[in-house]
């Protein structure tokens, strides 16, 4: 409200949003700071003033804070500045209601209102015709995903006689009949998939290509991991139900393989940012639905932060890419380097989490042995693909250190936030051992990508087919721009 009173003329707006939000981060900050020294901040009502809202306060409104300082100067002398800027805090205002809403019509309002802003804020450039196809996408999608969340949050509350605390959906659910759970619990489960951009949504997040850099970091920061969000906080009502985390799980892990492959064949610096997003929301997605919360929002606020960080840095990266085009061609790796290459990555790993286990945290459940195993495959291949370019005692000390500086912080910040976030009483998780399918897969892509001589057909079908997926159809038909030739020409 005061950005859309201000005047719009040097950079006003813009300063005076920043600097609203940064108030709020830093008040944010406080109440974390409050909270670790034993003055946990009241819940009830509204505000749900558990250890999830108050990470997730702080979040979004540090982020929010710097990707509009960056802002400032990115849209300086921009007409649509003051567009951004309300548009910009209308959405961190909704994302903080909904993050730290205590009930359930509180949280829907957050939800279905970011939804909103975001669209408006991927209308911010609307003379560009990808602009408004992302628009059309991105809201066609949230109508199509978001009704369900509706319906849910109405039975609720019609089951009940008035609202409900996010706490207490699980004994709700208890004077529901069985199927009636069921059904609500997929229907929350398709409106969290349809807001991360997962499977069937998964088609709105390349759209927004067009908008400037400022929203896309808003974007892939911040409203993807909603659904996270909702799975959570709709988990006493959702963990019970199998199917309901067998559907996340399976549609996490089939996003995470497709944006893998898709990823390979992008050029842009933006394009393959975009399917990063969506394959990392899939591997969070797989880890709710393996009932790993603690591990999920762990991974939420570490993709958040270093997301935002490789947008508002695409510039950077675009010159970058630019100059390694000039750099010759590296020789091909022989047989005998691959291997000890794959060798050496999978004891230095495996030796490094497992230590970190047994000194940090030695209590296990299946689903964090799964997920930290899942995560040593990522890193073996991360760090053969490194080694297998170049191998020297320098690279492998540098390898070692990293890892175990990474390692043992991961499984440090892993048992921080078990303790912070009490899984849901009752739980039917997915089977661990599914992850089995999407490693084997990503390791097949891996292959295929570093082997097309050996691969042969598979390798030149694959790419066609990652090719064909990463092309956004064009938003104008061809009979127009024929007809508007003609006018030309004549």
């Amino acid at each position: 409200m005061v950005a859309a009173l201000l005047p719009a003329s040097t950079g006003t707006v813009a300063r005076a949003a920043a600097w609203v939000t940064g108030t709020g981060a830093v008040a944010a900050v406080a109440t974390g700071l409050l909270a670790v020294l034993g003055e946990r901040p009241p819940s009830g009502g509204l505000w749900a003033g558990d250890p999830v809202a108050v990470l997730m306060l702080m979040l979004v409104l540090w982020l929010s804070a710097v990707i509009q300082v960056f802002a400032v100067r990115y849209l300086r002398g921009d007409l649509r500045q003051r567009w951004f800027a309300v548009w910009a805090n209308a959405l961190t205002g909704s994302t903080v209601v909904m993050v730290c809403a205590g009930t359930v019509v509180t949280f829907t309002v957050g939800w279905i209102a970011a939804g909103l802003c975001l669209v408006f804020l991927l209308n911010t450039y609307r003379s560009l015709p990808q602009a408004r196809q992302g628009v059309r996408r991105a809201g066609l999608s949230f109508l199509i995903a978001d009704a369900p969340l509706v319906v849910a949050v109405l039975i609720l509350t019609l089951a009940v006689g008035g609202d409900v605390r996010l706490a207490q959906v699980g004994s709700v659910a208890g004077i529901l009949p069985e199927g009636m759970v069921v059904a609500v619990a997929l229907l929350l489960v398709v409106a969290a998939l349809g807001r991360s951009a997962q499977f069937p949504f998964h088609r709105w997040l390349p759209s927004t290509l067009a908008a400037p850099t400022p929203v896309s970091a808003l974007l892939h920061a911040g409203v993807v991991n909603a659904g996270a969000i909702l799975v959570i906080r709709f988990s006493p009502l959702i963990a019970p139900v199998a199917v309901a985390m067998l559907v996340i799980f399976a549609a996490g892990a089939a996003t995470l393989v497709y944006a893998a492959a898709v990823r390979l064949v992008k050029p842009d610096v933006k394009g393959r940012l975009v399917f990063s997003t969506a394959g990392q929301m899939g591997f969070m997605m797989m880890a709710v639905g393996l009932g790993a919360f603690a591990a999920a929002v762990f991974h939420l606020l570490a993709h958040a932060l270093y997301k935002s960080a490789l947008f508002l840095s695409a510039g950077t990266g675009v010159a970058r890419h630019a100059e390694q085009r000039t750099w010759p061609a590296p020789e091909p790796s022989s047989r005998s380097r691959t291997v000890a290459a794959a060798l050496l990555a999978t004891t230095l790993t495996v030796a490094v989490l497992v230590a970190a286990k047994v000194v940090l945290a030695p209590q296990a459940t299946p689903a964090s042995l799964a997920l930290l195993g899942f995560v040593a495959f990522t890193a073996v291949v991360a760090i053969a693909a490194g080694l297998r370019r170049t191998m020297t005692t320098a690279t492998l000390t540098a390898a070692g250190i990293g890892l175990t500086v990474l390692g043992f912080f991961y499984v440090a910040f892993l048992g921080l936030f078990d303790s912070l976030i009490s899984p849901a009483a009752s739980m039917q998780p997915a089977s661990p051992w599914l992850l089995l399918i999407p490693a084997a897969l990503l390791l097949g892509l891996q292959w295929l990508a570093r082997s097309p001589r050996t691969a042969g057909g598979m390798h030149r079908v694959l790419y066609m087919w990652a090719l064909a997926e990463s092309t956004v159809s064009p938003p104008t038909r061809i009979e127009p721009v024929r007809a508007r030739q003609k006018e030309v020409v004549a």
